[in-house]
C-alpha cells in the first residue's frame, strides 16, 4: 500500500467515524423525550418552568444541537468523554469496565465459530450436492434462521431447569479474578453467538473452497497423486483463506458492537448492556461514546482484516 493509498484509506476512516458521530448524535436527540423526562418519568410535567430550566442545564441540553454538537467533539478531542447524568460516574471509567467483557464474549464466540464453520465448509465442500453437503447447509440455514435471543433464551432456560444455574442471580466474575468462574459465566453466551457465525463462516468456506477445487493447479495435484486429504487442506484451503479471513474478520467486527441482546439475557455487563441503558435513560454522554467506540472498533478491525489479506495475498497490495 502507497503513502498515498494509505493516506486516502486514514481520511475516509476519518470521515465514516466523523458521519457516525452526526448521526447518532443527531438520532439520539429525536427520540421522543429527554433525559429529564427519563429521570423523572410523569413528575417531569409538574416542574416549574425554573425548575425545567435549571435541570436542562445540569443535563446540558439547554443549547441548541449544533452548540451540544461542537461542544462534545471538542471535549472529545480533549480525551473528556463526559460525565454519565444518571450515576455520575466518568464515562470512561463506565467503558473501561465494560469493554473487557464485550471483546472477551466476541474472541470466545469467534474462537469457537471461525474453526467450526471452516471445517463444516470443507467438509460440506468435499462432496457437493451429497447428503453431508445438504445436511451440513440445513444446519447452516437453520443457524442463521434461528434468532439469537430465542436461543439464547432457551439456553438459559434449560441452564435454569437442568442445572439450576441462573446467569442472572450470581455477580460477574472477571477473567482477572478467577478464570473457571469467568468461563463458566462466558461459555454459554460465547457458544449462542458461534451458532451464527459459525454459520456464516461456513458458507463462505464453502463457496471459496468450491471456486479454488476447479482451478487448474488442483487438477495439476491431483494427477500427480498427492492425497486427496492434503490436496484439501493444505493447498485447496490455503488458497480460499483472503475471502474467509474477510468475513472472520467481518463477524468479529459485527460482535463487538452486536451482543446487546446477549448480554442483556446473560446478564452480562458488557458495552451492549451499558448501550441498551443508556439508550432507555437518555443518557446522551454514555450513548454517544458507546457507539463512536463500537464504530472505532469495526473500522480497527477492518483496516487490520485489510492488512492480514493483503499478506495473505501480495497481489492486493497493489489495488
Amino acid at each position: 500500500m502507497t503513502l498515498r493509498a494509505a493516506g486516502g484509506r486514514l481520511a475516509g476512516l476519518a470521515g465514516t467515524l466523523l458521519g457516525v458521530a452526526v448521526v447518532v448524535f443527531v438520532l439520539l436527540r429525536l427520540l421522543p423525550g429527554d433525559a429529564i423526562d427519563a429521570a423523572l418519568g410523569t413528575q417531569a410535567g409538574l416542574l416549574t418552568p425554573a425548575q425545567h430550566a435549571s435541570l436542562e442545564r445540569y443535563y446540558g441540553i439547554d443549547q441548541s444541537i449544533p452548540h451540544q454538537f461542537v461542544t462534545w467533539i471538542g471535549q472529545l478531542l480533549h480525551g473528556n468523554l463526559g460525565v454519565s447524568v444518571n450515576s455520575g460516574t466518568n464515562v470512561t471509567t463506565l467503558l473501561g469496565s465494560a469493554i473487557p467483557v464485550t471483546v472477551e464474549l466476541a474472541v470466545l464466540a469467534t474462537l469457537i465459530g471461525a474453526p467450526l464453520g471452516v471445517v463444516l465448509g470443507v467438509l460440506a465442500a468435499g462432496r457437493p450436492g451429497g447428503a453431508r453437503d445438504l445436511g451440513v447447509q440445513s444446519a447452516g440455514l437453520l443457524g442463521l434462521a434461528l434468532p439469537e435471543f430465542i436461543l439464547a433464551s432457551v439456553v438459559v432456560a434449560v441452564l435454569g431447569a437442568v442445572f439450576r444455574y441462573f446467569p442472572s442471580a450470581g455477580t460477574f466474575v472477571p477473567l482477572t479474578h478467577s478464570v473457571g468462574g469467568n468461563l463458566s459465566q462466558m461459555i454459554y453466551p460465547a457458544l449462542v453467538l458461534a451458532v451464527g457465525l459459525a454459520a456464516t463462516v461456513m458458507r463462505t468456506t464453502r463457496s471459496a473452497f468450491l471456486d479454488v477445487a476447479r482451478s487448474d493447479f488442483v487438477r495439476t495435484a491431483r494427477g500427480k497423486g498427492l492425497f486427496p486429504r492434503r490436496i484439501r487442506w493444505r493447498h485447496v484451503l490455503r488458497n480460499s483463506s483472503v475471502p474467509i479471513v474477510t468475513m472472520v474478520g467481518i463477524q468479529f467486527g459485527y460482535l463487538l458492537g452486536g451482543t446487546v441482546v446477549i448480554e442483556q439475557v446473560f446478564a452480562l455487563p458488557g458495552l451492549g448492556r451499558l448501550l441498551l441503558n443508556a439508550i432507555l435513560q437518555r443518557d446522551y454522554a454514555v450513548v454517544q461514546s458507546a457507539v463512536l467506540l463500537i464504530a472505532v472498533a469495526f473500522v480497527v478491525v477492518n483496516l487490520a482484516v485489510d492488512l492480514i489479506y493483503r499478506a495473505l495475498d501480495p497481489r492486493t497490495a497493489e489495488s
